[in-house]
Order: structure tokens, then sequence, then C-alpha cells
């Protein structure tokens, strides 16, 4: 699987629909959307990275539970924030990820020298 490439068109496509499904469903349940030009706001995009952290303490919870159901769903909610976040800002994920994996793949092993 390691050498297997992302099919970039579908990747990006999967995504765009994943984040424009999430972004419709929490304007029909009243919750604020990232639009591209809050990009320069101060405020909007560090509150709303710290909710994705806020999802991913919540995902450690569920594990250090011993609750696989509950660090499921959050790491689920990491990725809907993620989803919601990039979409609203324009940003093609599919690509990003594409264009990180092939930057990971030519790093060495264990690169950067930190324990973990």
């Amino acid at each position: 699987m390691s050498e297997a490439k992302a099919d970039l068109p579908l990747l990006s496509a999967v995504f765009h629909a994943l984040g424009a499904e999430i972004r419709e469903i929490n304007q029909a349940n009243g919750w604020a959307v990232i639009q591209p030009e809050e990009w320069a706001d101060k405020y909007k995009i560090p509150g709303v990275i710290a909710l994705i952290h806020s999802e991913a303490s919540e995902a450690l919870e569920g594990f250090r539970a011993d609750d696989k159901a509950n660090f499921a769903e959050e790491l689920a909610d990491v990725i809907i924030r993620c989803l919601d976040l990039s979409h609203g800002l324009g940003i093609d994920m599919g690509a990003e990820i594409t264009r990180k994996l092939a930057k990971n793949r030519t790093r060495g092993f264990k690169h950067g020298g930190k324990k973990i």
C-alpha cells in the first residue's frame, strides 16, 4: 500500500463533497461557517483551530477511558472540523494531503531526531 499513489482528482472530489456537506449541515444547524475573506480575521481561524484541538483532546479522553467508540467519534469530529475549515477557506485538501504524503515519502527514517 505504501507504493500506491492517491488519485488526486478523486481524492479532491471526495474531500470537496464532504466539505460541502459539512458546511450545509452546520449552516442548517445555525453554526457559523468560515468564509474565504475571514482568513485575515485574527480571532476566527484561531478559534476554529482551538475547536479542532478540543476534539483531539476528547479523543484522547476516549482512549484514556478505553472507550473505542467515543475515540472513533471524536476522531471523526477532528476531521469534520478540519474539512469545515479547509472547505470554507477554499483549500483543496485532496491536493494538500497528496503533496504532504509525497513530501513525507522523501524524509528519512525517524527524521528530526526526536524521541517520539
